[in-house]
């Protein structure tokens, strides 16, 4: 009864013991605002941005050499035509035994050279060099004369053949010929693609990435943005006090339905996010904006730029009516609106089902804070139950080992698999997404996320494999002398 007590509490502790670990480790670093920053920061967006572009440009240069030369049709016929023409040349090699004619031809030219060395042992004299000679010079060209025969009497043939092997080579040859014109053209609109003034502006900001994404990070990422992510985890871990303050309430006015019942609201503080960035120069604090004037600097400042009149005059636009009334056009319909440097919301609301879960989320992470020392616990716990549940400590060590260990390392190797399959998502689930300039971004996030996910996780359990291969050592019974 003990054994059968002991295997079920084994299994038990092996489904939840990394379950518990786990949930805890995600959870502490959802409610982390340090979590999403540096996920934000790793992106390297200005550099990402860049990268995109330039997929961005070999799509476009893709695109203008397919709808000029239209290669991807071409090269299947080409392909064809290569195909048909060495598979016909190979036949009217063989039939016109082309090869068995040269190689003879060769040994006869090669035999005509051939001079008698005295020191040689093959042969008594030179009389006998010259027999040897004579002989093997007549069986080659028995054996070429032989070929000749054969070809006139299957002249009719043979000729045919050729005939189909030349047709095929004069096709091949223009579909070469073809193909050569449009790699020339291919190769004249990357020229020009080169010398393209849009490739000199992102040459520049390739130059100009290292100061721009310090200057995003260490004003904006680090200040600005998170802070605005420190606000609404801080209202997402307080559940009871939202309910208390009267951010989640009920509402006897249904809006969606038209109805009179009671329906879940929740009362989101408003984003507000500036652009504008306090500077510190010469121990005086000044507010900038970050891109027109703080992004203009540090252009200004880089040498070697081919453009730099057209980057600062981007940037410094950013702030003006016109880029308000393009980011007004493109949040329109998000409830966000950009004035001055500021994107912000109006009053954030949600009923009915969106409140009812937004809420168990907000439960949940209200109660994250308490998983650490949960999971903790429960490992414990387990651990000395299944010591005691054992005939003895030492099986009790051996059993909480193996539970500890094993389960430990499959998480550790899944996890290491994790991080390696998603520095090319793509190749794992090709149809995630097609575009190639949204799966070159997207194959960025999914490595930044799984690294800061998974190798937290990996360490955890990698630590846990450890102290259980200890108590496995620790739960060997010692021999006892013969």
């Amino acid at each position: 009864m003990r054994k059968i007590f002991l295997y079920i509490l084994s299994i038990i502790s092996i489904i939840i013991i990394p379950v518990a670990i786990t949930a805890s480790i995600l959870l502490t670093l959802a409610v982390n605002e340090n979590f999403y920053i540096s996920v934000i920061e790793s992106l390297n967006l200005v550099e990402t941005f860049i990268e995109t572009k330039n997929v961005q440009i070999e799509k476009d240069i893709k695109k203008e050499i397919e709808k000029k030369t239209g290669m991807s049709q071409f090269k299947p016929r080409y392909e064809s035509l290569r195909k048909d023409y060495e598979d016909k040349l190979i036949a009217y090699t063989s039939i016109n035994k082309n090869e068995e004619f040269d190689k003879i031809e060769k040994q006869i030219d090669e035999l005509d050279d051939l001079k008698w060395e005295k020191s040689s042992d093959e042969f008594k004299d030179e009389d006998d060099f010259d027999r040897f000679k004579k002989l093997k010079m007549t069986d080659l060209k028995n054996a070429l004369k032989d070929i000749k025969e054969y070809r006139s009497k299957n002249d009719d043939q043979i000729d045919k053949i050729e005939n189909a092997m030349e047709d095929a080579k004069d096709k091949f040859d223009d579909a070469d010929d073809e193909l050569k014109d449009k790699e020339e053209d291919a190769k004249d609109i990357i020229e020009l693609r080169r010398g393209d003034f849009m490739n000199e502006m992102y040459s520049d900001i390739s130059k100009v990435e290292p100061a721009l994404t310090e200057e995003l990070n260490r004003l904006f990422i680090e200040k600005e943005l998170k802070s605005v992510i420190k606000n609404y985890l801080n209202f997402m871990t307080t559940w009871q006090r939202q309910k208390e303050s009267g951010n989640i309430y009920e509402s006897r006015l249904n809006v969606e339905s038209g109805m009179i019942e009671n329906v879940k609201k929740i009362s989101i503080p408003p984003l507000a996010i500036s652009l504008k960035v306090k500077v510190n120069e010469n121990g005086i604090e000044n507010e900038k904006n970050l891109l027109s004037e703080v992004f203009v600097e540090k252009i200004r400042e880089t040498p070697g730029l081919k453009s730099p009149w057209v980057l600062t005059r981007i940037f410094k636009l950013s702030d003006s009516w016109i880029a308000e009334t393009a980011g007004n056009t493109i949040l329109k319909g998000t409830g966000l609106t950009m004035a001055d440097g500021l994107i912000k919301s109006d009053a954030i609301i949600l009923s009915g089902e969106k409140a009812e879960n937004f809420e168990k989320i907000m439960m949940v992470f209200s109660a994250a804070k308490y998983t650490p020392a949960a999971a903790g616990g429960a490992v414990l716990l387990f651990v000395i139950l299944l010591i005691i549940a054992a005939p003895d400590k030492k099986s009790g060590m051996k059993v909480s080992g193996f539970v500890l260990k094993y389960p430990s390392v499959i998480i550790v190797i899944a996890g290491i698999a994790i991080i390696i399959a998603s520095l090319k998502p793509g190749l794992m689930i090709p149809q995630i997404i097609n575009d190639p300039v949204n799966s070159a971004f997207f194959d960025k996030v999914a490595f930044t996320t799984a690294l800061h996910l998974f190798a937290p996780i990996t360490g955890v359990f990698f630590v846990l494999s450890l102290a259980g291969g200890i108590l496995l050592k620790f739960g060997k019974k010692k021999k006892e002398p013969a």
